[in-house]
């Protein structure tokens, strides 16, 4: 149908373009009207003739090439380049906290010196350069999207600065090699890329200055940001349209891939260009063997890593949601965290950086290793623990930083797998960019198949041919199921197979990430919607298992049907009664009280204004004076005896009387006392005071 729409639009288009300049082109009596040679000629000779060319090659390429293809191919490129410029950065970053660890070998205390200030210098610089800037950069950024692409519109979340900002900060949080990862940020600086370039190219006119198409453009930001973070354009797209869309248009799934696959491309083949890659290959490749990558007796410890990373991943959410709440809640730490900003993630870091330092604690969690040399070893196929009493794995190269000399891999990988834990929950709130990758998963996935190799030295095939268990397998898999348990999403399996280049484990990867998002969204929301809950932002979350019934509530079930109003023929002494009887903020403006027709509102402080503006003592005794004068104009005397009333400047009442005629008067205020409270005894009220017991809203409110 949405074809067919199109298409009879298109014609429709066409037939009615063609008929306005059949218009034109006659005249009134219906015959051509002929063009003199010297208008055609004073035409083409003004300073217009240039630039229509150059609009009609413009309109020419576009209708060739496609508005929608340009925009996209920019997307890509840009992003691809700012992918590959920030992991160069990074490289020099921890390669430079490298070189000062090498060349301070004689004194540990300068070791440890050089290893702790490093990384707190780049953190504390990103925190206040973030701050300082754009402090809308700071954190993930899906869950702002995620807001963003339901139709919240959220200010200077895409804006020039904020991604300067995310793009310097995330440099500098990622370069001092904290357990933070670029995945979450990425989404988030795509999604500025196509804002600034929806914004660059809307100067030269099409579809880009429809504000509709920016939402689209959007979307496929999202898939780019995934791609060009890990060389992986279909999880991406997949991924983009799990975490940030609850309803996806089927016209955005080109153009999410397009974009996504050339921005991917850029990234690897920039890769190759610096003589990084022989050619274009994944960016973790492991080399299981193909032939017999597992046995189907290793299926129930696959299944055990996809329910443990289940629980994992739930608890993870769980630490991270409660410790931001009671940092928010205890109002003394919040007051420092308030004006100490730059001094909580130094001190983070500065602990973090002391637990992992080489020489001390860091030996038995592989602390010397980056990110990517951390995922590098343990996506190995080689087995680590001993399979023999006389048999010991030799380890070579990055591998030597998991072999401890008073310990076994197994207390490494438990030790790793904490330091992980802990380092990423409370570095959650810290005010960087950043969002943490759970190199936990594939360190427990590792723990379990060094335990199956360990239970299984010759494996558990039973036919003649041995095939020892591979344990990078199950780490492969654990990294997968963790990380789909605490994003609720199972394109995290397609990112691996993407990630490995290998897709020999893909009946365990899906049964992991199946069961670990089964327990994750039966226990806690994700990472992004419980970010969603703190930083409280106007998104409806999914609704978790055994709240189903909670789809059935409708609107009326939850809204206040007592709603105090104002209306335009309100009186005063409703009003009063309004503003004394509730508390709310604003209050509904309606047209009467029989057709409640909502006009609008009014904010209860701007109500209070008006009426002190209108009835202060001052106004009502000029008001009074102007209407003696008008009475004494009209050659109505009144003798000063004969007038009584009374001001009281602290409260005024005034009660309605039946009184004669009344004459419009021009004042707002129309009124007198019926009874004076101090007026003596047989004194009454002359008649010709007239009455006003009311206001008349109308005039007040429209009159401002």
């Amino acid at each position: 149908m949405y074809g067919r729409y199109t298409q009879d639009l298109g014609t429709f288009a066409k037939d009615e373009a063609a008929r306005l300049r059949l218009q034109q082109e006659q005249g009134d009596d219906g015959t051509p009207q002929a063009r003199r040679p010297s208008e055609l000629l004073e035409y083409s000779q003004s300073r217009c003739a240039p630039r229509c060319c150059a609009v009609r090659c413009q309109q020419f390429f576009l209708a060739r090439v496609g508005e929608d293809w340009v925009f996209l191919i920019l997307l890509g490129l840009v992003m691809a380049l700012v992918s590959w410029a920030m992991d160069f950065a990074i490289a020099t970053c921890l390669q430079a906290q490298k070189w000062m660890y090498g060349g301070l070998d004689t004194n540990v205390l300068l070791q440890y010196l050089a290893w702790v200030t490093y990384p707190t210098v780049l953190i504390t610089f990103s925190a206040g350069f973030t701050q300082i800037l754009a402090p809308q950069a700071v954190g993930s950024g899906i869950p702002e999207m995620k807001t963003i692409l339901r139709g919240v519109v959220l200010k200077e979340y895409l804006t020039l600065k904020t991604f300067v900002a995310k793009v310097i900060g995330l440099t500098c949080a990622l370069g001092s090699g904290m357990p933070l990862g670029k995945e979450g940020p990425f989404v988030h600086i795509a999604s500025m890329c196509a804002a600034l370039l929806s914004r660059f190219l809307s100067f030269f006119g099409g579809i880009y200055e429809n504000e509709a198409r920016n939402t689209e453009m959007l979307a496929a930001a999202c898939a780019v940001g995934v791609g060009c973070c890990f060389a992986a354009p279909i999880g991406g797209v997949l991924f983009s349209i799990e975490v940030t869309s609850t309803f996806f248009a089927v016209r955005n799934y080109w153009r999410g891939f397009f974009a996504a696959t050339f921005s991917a491309f850029i990234f690897r083949v920039l890769a190759v260009w610096i003589k990084d890659e022989e050619t274009i290959t994944a960016l973790f490749k492991t080399r299981f063997r193909l032939d017999f990558p597992f046995d189907l007796q290793e299926l129930p410890a696959f299944a055990v890593i996809g329910i443990a990373s289940g629980f994992g991943g739930a608890l993870f959410v769980y630490l991270n949601r409660k410790i931001v709440q009671f940092m928010r809640r205890q109002k003394t730490i919040n007051r420092f965290l308030m004006k100490k900003r730059l001094l909580f993630p130094a001190l983070v870091t500065l602990l973090i950086s002391t637990l992992t330092f080489p020489p001390g604690f860091g030996q038995f969690m592989a602390g010397q290793l980056t990110q990517k040399d951390t995922l590098v070893t343990l996506f190995d196929n080689q087995t680590w623990s001993k399979r023999e009493p006389s048999d010991e794995f030799e380890y070579i190269g990055i591998l030597e930083a998991w072999r401890n000399p008073r310990s076994n891999v197994f207390v490494t990988l438990v030790v790793f797998i904490l330091m992980k834990v802990g380092a990423s929950c409370p570095g959650w709130p810290r005010p960087v960019p950043g969002s943490p990758f759970c190199w936990a998963g594939a360190a427990f996935g590792r723990l379990v198949g060094e335990s199956m190799a360990a239970w299984f030295p010759d494996g558990i095939h039973t036919d003649s041919n041995t095939y020892r268990i591979v344990p990078g397998g199950y780490a492969v898999v654990g990294a997968a199921a963790l990380s789909g348990a605490v994003t609720h999403t199972v394109s995290t399996a397609v990112i691996v197979f993407e990630l490995t280049g290998q897709i020999s484990h893909i009946l365990p990867v899906m049964i992991a990430v199946i069961l670990a998002n089964a327990v994750a969204q039966s226990l806690q929301p994700s990472l992004y919607d419980s970010i969603i809950r703190i930083k409280k932002l106007p998104y409806l979350p999914e609704l978790g298992w055994g709240h189903h019934e909670k789809y059935n509530v409708r609107v009326e079930d939850i809204m206040v049907r007592d709603i105090p109003y104002v209306s335009l023929n309100c009186k005063y002494r409703d009003l009063q009664q309004v503003l004394h009887s509730t508390k709310m903020k604003s209050l509904a403006l309606v047209d009467s009280a029989e057709s409640m027709i909502l006009l609008g509102s009014i904010e209860r402080e701007q109500v209070g204004a008006l009426l002190s503006q209108q009835l202060h003592p001052q106004r009502r005794l000029q008001a009074l004076r102007q209407r003696a004068r008008a009475s004494f104009e009209d050659g109505h005397r009144l003798s000063e005896a004969s007038v009584c009333f009374q001001i009281n400047t602290e409260a005024s009442s005034f009660a309605p009387t039946r009184s004669g005629s009344r004459k419009p008067l021009k004042p707002a205020l129309k009124r007198v006392p019926s009874a004076p409270t101090n007026s003596p005894p047989g004194e009454s009220v002359p008649s010709g005071t007239a009455d006003t017991s009311g206001i008349a809203l109308k005039s007040l409110f429209c009159a401002n």
